[in-house]
């Protein structure tokens, strides 16, 4: 919800648009939600019922998107501290 938030106040607020910083934050709050959305409940699912239940090739895209999304948003959060310093 906290992304969704992020995403909204920035696309609504003029003045937030206007500071190029707040595109990382964007993009860094994108990159979250997806993760949260693609990756994180198959994973609970998997933890829960201690079992991968959904085929072989789903659980190559789930750990590909895991990778992925996780490393762009390390790579966002090392934008914004560059960014900041």
């Amino acid at each position: 919800v906290a992304n969704l938030l992020v995403l909204v106040a920035l696309c609504l607020d003029r003045q937030l648009r206007k500071i190029k910083t707040n595109y990382f934050i964007v993009s860094l709050a994108f990159a979250d939600l997806l993760v949260s959305v693609l990756v994180m409940p198959f994973g609970a699912m998997e933890l829960v019922q201690d079992n991968w239940i959904y085929g072989e090739m789903f659980c190559l895209v789930r750990t590909s998107l895991d990778v992925l999304l996780t490393t762009a948003s390390i790579l966002h959060l090392c934008c914004i501290s560059l960014d900041r310093y």
